[in-house]
């Protein structure tokens, strides 16, 4: 199995990082407006209830984003697809969807950031600025995996392996 370089899976999660920004960007202010006018009506908890939901439906957007196309036919993401790389089972066969889904477990840490909206809206700050530190070091953990393999790539005993030339030929 030949594997990608680095910087290959950096701008790959860079790219599915923007595609899945502007979903949830556009998720966020419709939810984050309404979660406004709730507590300026005095609703409080309901407007954090509402952006516990916000975060929530992201979870789901990325677990699915991540599922439909890793576990799918192309085995990639759009940003995997751009330099022909692919999710791929120990042996170099497809991944099961099962396995697919545990690869995502970093995002579902996002979890503790609903639950902490209905518990303070600085509590829900600062537990998403600890995972995204967290989010980092899984993606630092990269630099010092044997054969290019994360943390989340580990747990769901999966590989990311060049499986063609991408859109940039290499």
């Amino acid at each position: 199995m030949t594997y990608p370089q680095w910087w290959e899976r950096l701008v790959a999660a860079v790219i599915d990082g923007i595609i899945l920004g502007v979903v949830y960007f556009i998720i966020e202010a419709i939810f984050r407006s309404i979660a406004v006018s709730m507590i300026m009506s005095g609703s409080i908890f309901v407007g954090q209830l509402v952006m516990a939901i916000s975060v929530l439906i992201y979870i789901a957007i990325v677990v699915a984003y991540k599922a439909f196309f890793e576990g799918g036919n192309w085995q990639a993401t759009p940003g995997k697809m751009v330099f022909g790389l692919k999710v791929m089972a120990e042996g170099g066969g497809k991944a099961d969807l099962k396995s697919v889904v545990m690869r995502t477990w970093p995002w579902w840490l996002n979890i503790v950031v609903a639950l902490a909206w209905l518990i303070s809206l600085t509590l829900a700050g600062t537990l998403y600025f600890v995972i995204m530190v967290v989010m980092i070091v899984v993606a630092a953990s990269f630099f010092m995996a044997p054969l290019g393999r994360c943390i989340h790539d580990q747990t769901a005993n999966l590989h990311v392996g060049k499986a063609g030339k991408g859109m940039f030929g290499g």
